[in-house]
């Protein structure tokens, strides 16, 4: 177990987590709130937001297993007909709904093709939606929803946990179930899987997601099985070369996590000397993204370990069934640098290969020697295997698993506080003072109790970083606007001084030079380092960079708090948002595809792309690959998304005019309760601005 901690590092442990603890009875499985009843859970904040799902045989009754039933099957159908990939949470909201008891029975709005747009359709619409926020929302104030997508989180917790020897510990047979519908809901009709949902089959899914299966016992296919889902999964990994062209994370998550089914000597270099560099030479390892250090941080270590489990009757099986050619015959040399095609989206420079060639030729060697084959043991003797952090590793897998109807995925990092903000924002949007019930005093309640204050407990390996972190962008606005709100309708106000907290660390995120805002911790103005981006599958990933988003969102948040507390920093966030609103208008795209404030050519060139690109039915619809390609790429057949329509006609409302998550370019993200948001807040927004503005 010498390294088994460390790679489990990989795995990114972030999670938004009273004493009081809820049970949501479910279908089968129960969704648990705020519950944190063990030695080696950690939280802040009493576990507010802490969200987990068990297996309960007893729950429910016939009619409502009946619907799960229908739920899962539907899913299918959804997939296969229409092309939709994405669940719809219903396992959740069933259970939420049927637990709140609030009338949801209002027959829904429907307009005629010829019919106009009226006020009292659009308050009923209004209504019903905020009621159902109301319905789906926890007893601590958050919102649960998934926030997956990606068809490389799951195997990777699959292989980490069965060479840890915790997976029976950690995973019941029902949780194996539902993480094998999960993989083979997703799988594509060319028998191999995508990098995320809805994404063309390549080796990093197919590979991993196949071996994932095989762990989880599935069959080994036989020869003549050409049509079983497993067959046609370890076909496409055949068909285009075998697992040795998988690109260089899933290299290292087959060696050593899938109990050594691919060589060490396969992998481009990843010294853990790296790590001891000292901190003024350019390419020190602070000066990386928090994403990138926590990823090579753990790879580095089971890099110089050379670590891989045991040697099982499974393992040799799975060495002859991903590769083409007998596994002793391989030439992992060449491998290095080998990538499939249907991966490659960021291709290694020539300089760079020259790079990973000298390290592997000649500092590996040299590094195996005395006396430096001390500094490695220097590298590497913080590791505790049996210590602590890896016991409060495992203790938080199952906050990371999320069940629906496609079936149980590992997600990324939580999205509670997040989502949180947004629903509050569109419930206060709609102005039905008479609708919100209790509903912003527990959003309020989350939004302060997720707030980090403790900065010798969370923070104190960054320097500089001042405390409140986890409470910026548009949670500072939410805060804002519930404080100017009676205290009957949305709760006690928050402490100045957490605001103010909020405020530090939201000027800290600025690049002084550019005027542009992060998302984690202050830009590095360091492209350069970009050059050192050992990954095939994703780009901008090296250093932390601004973004357009995070940009007039902190401007928004900091106009905003400035006009209420204008005695804090207020000369610097005078500079602040002028430097920032220059930084928008530069990064404004020929086509308009960008927004600044009113009264401007920036907003005007904006709203000419939102009606340039509106469909002829009304609606709006993007397609994930204008990320990746960068430029607007409509969904195919010119169809309609729900989410991104509502997100046009925001843009449209607050231009003047009365009228789904991606990251690191070439990844896709799910975030399922934005079809719950984004509709409301954009009719919201149109009922108060077209009518009650008036």
């Amino acid at each position: 177990m010498t390294a088994l901690h460390s790679f489990l590092n990989i795995i990114h442990i972030h999670t938004n987590t009273h004493t009081h603890t809820s049970f949501i009875t479910s279908i089968m499985w129960k969704l648990k709130i705020g519950e944190g009843n063990d030695e080696n859970l950690f939280s802040t904040n009493n576990f507010v937001g802490r969200q987990i799902w068990e297996f309960d045989p007893t729950a429910g009754t016939e009619e409502e297993r009946s619907r799960v039933e229908d739920a899962r099957e539907q899913f299918l159908v959804n997939k296969k007909k229409l092309g939709i990939h994405c669940c719809s949470d219903l396992l959740m909201r069933m259970q939420l709904i049927k637990e709140s008891g609030i009338d949801l029975s209002e027959p829904a709005v429907r307009l005629g093709e010829d019919e106009e747009v009226n006020y009292e359709a659009v308050t009923t619409a209004v209504r019903k939606a905020v009621r159902l926020n109301r319905a789906i929302q926890a007893w601590d104030g958050h919102w649960p929803a998934e926030n997956a997508g990606p068809l490389f989180f799951t195997p990777p917790l699959i292989f980490g946990l069965y060479i840890s020897g915790t997976m029976d510990t950690i995973l019941t047979k029902h949780h194996k179930k539902e993480m094998i519908r999960y993989m083979y809901n997703h799988q594509n009709e060319d028998g191999g899987w995508g990098f995320y949902i809805s994404g063309k089959s390549t080796m990093m899914g197919s590979a991993l997601n196949y071996i994932a299966l095989r762990i989880l016992g599935e069959g080994l296919p036989t020869d003549d099985d050409d049509y079983s889902a497993i067959a046609r999964g370890r076909k496409w990994v055949l068909d285009h070369g075998g697992a040795t062209s998988i690109p260089s994370w899933g290299k290292v998550f087959i060696a050593v996590r899938a109990l050594g089914v691919y060589e060490w000597e396969g992998c481009n270099p990843l010294p853990p000397e790296f790590w001891l560099f000292p901190n003024f030479l350019p390419y020190h390892p602070a000066k990386m993204w928090c994403y990138c250090r926590e990823t090579y941080m753990p790879m580095s270590h089971l890099y110089g370990k050379a670590f891989h489990g045991p040697i099982t009757d499974l393992v040799l099986s799975i060495r002859r069934e991903i590769y083409p050619i007998p596994y002793h015959q391989i030439d992992w040399n060449k491998q290095r640098h080998n990538c499939c095609k249907e991966d490659l989206f960021y291709p290694h420079s020539f300089i760079q290969d020259l790079l990973w060639d000298g390290l592997h030729y000649f500092s590996e060697p040299l590094m195996k020697k005395w006396p430096f084959c001390k500094l490695r043991e220097k590298g590497l003797k913080r590791v505790d295997p049996d210590g602590v952090e890896f016991k409060r590793h495992i203790a938080r897998v199952p906050d990371f698993l999320w069940l629906a109807e496609d079936g149980m995925k590992m997600q990324s990092f939580g999205s509670q506080l997040w989502d949180c903000t947004l629903a509050t924002q569109a419930i206060i949007a709609s102005n039905m003072v008479e609708e919100y019930g209790d509903s912003l005093k527990k959003a309020h309640f989350y939004l302060k109790e997720s707030q980090t204050t403790q900065k010798e407990i969370m923070l104190k390996f960054v320097a500089n970083l001042p405390k409140g972190l986890g409470l910026s962008l548009i949670k500072i606005m939410c805060l804002l606007a519930l404080s100017q709100m009676p205290e009957e309708i949305a709760g006690e106000k928050a402490d100045n001084e957490r605001l103010y907290d909020a405020v530090n660390v939201l000027l800290y995120l600025q690049n002084p030079d550019s005027g542009g805002f992060a998302i984690w911790e202050a830009p590095v103005p360091k492209p350069y380092l970009e050059k050192l981006n050992p990954s095939e599958l994703f780009a901008d990933i090296v250093v932390e960079r601004e973004h357009v988003e995070c940009t007039g969102s902190i401007i928004q948040a900091l106009t905003m708090f400035k006009r209420l507390h204008p005695g804090h920093r207020e000369k610097e966030i005078e500079v602040a948002v002028e430097k920032g609103i220059r930084y928008l208008e530069k990064k404004q795209w020929e086509d308009g595809s960008w927004y600044t404030y009113e009264n401007s050519e920036t907003v005007r060139k904006g709203v000419k792309f939102f009606l340039s690109t509106q469909n002829a039915e009304g609606g709006w619809g993007e397609s994930f690959e204008s990320c990746p390609k960068e430029k607007f790429i409509p969904l195919e057949g010119n169809r309609t998304n729900f989410v991104q329509t509502a997100w046009a006609m925001l843009g449209l409302l607050y231009a003047g005019q009365d009228i789904t998550g991606a990251y690191m370019k070439n990844c896709m993200l799910h975030y399922a309760e934005y079809r719950n948001i984004f509709p409301l807040r954009a009719l919201g927004e149109y009922r108060t601005r077209a009518w009650l503005s008036k």
